[in-house]
């Protein structure tokens, strides 16, 4: 019996071992001198990749993005519990309009399996925290810069506004016609790094303008007193998927 377990152990080590040591297949795509599938040794991290695709002048950094299949699955949970929230949202009055029109939307979004994280090739090769081990199947993303902010959520349509460097979140809003759904108290920002925050923009809590790099999205929640009592977390939630979203890079 103790033999046949040691035989099973060491038979599992060994294929544990062999799967380390298999070379790593990660895809690089949009502005880099070297697009396509890098195949890199085993233990190679993430920074191997984009040295070797070499991104270009146009590149934006800002919004370079790594898509893992691990991350999948999370963020396709969070994306069915969305579309649930916002069935059950629809069918109620005062709030199912914003929520039927918001659903559409979140229904075309792409599952993306994006992971937070610097790709600027050296300081990211220079950075131990940040440069993780690659994993077969990544897929490094690095767009051109774009120059708009996108306005999104409780809005009568998704509005492409211009960038300027010294507009508020509150003024992209102000630009983009609202639905009687929308919360007048705040506003989230989803900066083209994946990171995300909520903005106070009302009088009462109104914070000071930060900025938005080119390709933010702007999104209009719904007034959280309509959303309260039958689906609490879903603005936070609905934040937490926009920032999973990718930039297209051709």
């Amino acid at each position: 019996m103790n033999l046949h377990l040691s035989a099973a152990m060491l038979g599992m080590m060994l294929a544990a071992s062999a799967q380390a040591a298999s070379p790593i297949s990660v895809e690089v795509r949009g502005s880099v001198r070297h697009a396509g599938m890098h195949i890199l040794p085993a233990g190679a991290r993430v920074s191997a990749a984009a040295l070797a695709a070499r991104p270009d002048e146009n590149a934006y950094m800002l919004g370079a993005a790594l898509l893992r299949d691990q991350a999948i699955p999370a963020q396709a949970g969070l994306k069915a519990g969305l579309l649930h929230d916002l069935d059950v949202l629809a069918a109620q009055p005062h709030v199912g309009d914003a929520a039927a029109r918001m659903r559409r939307e979140f229904q075309r979004m792409p599952v993306t399996g994006r992971v937070p994280r610097m790709l600027a090739p050296r300081p990211l090769e220079a950075t131990r925290a940040q440069d993780i081990p690659a994993h077969t199947g990544d897929r490094l993303i690095y767009p051109t810069r774009p120059e708009t902010i996108t306005v999104i959520g409780a809005v009568l349509h998704p509005c492409a506004l211009r960038h300027d460097a010294l507009t508020a979140a509150s003024a992209y809003r102000a630009q983009c016609a609202t639905l009687p759904a929308a919360s007048r108290d705040d506003v989230y920002v989803i900066q083209p790094d994946g990171s995300h925050r909520k903005v106070g923009i009302a009088l009462w809590n109104r914070e000071p303008a930060a900025s938005l790099a080119p390709g933010a999205v702007v999104f209009v929640p719904l007034a959280d007193h309509l959303v309260r009592a039958t689906a609490p977390t879903f603005n936070e939630e609905a934040a937490a998927f926009l920032a999973t979203q990718v930039m297209d890079a051709r």
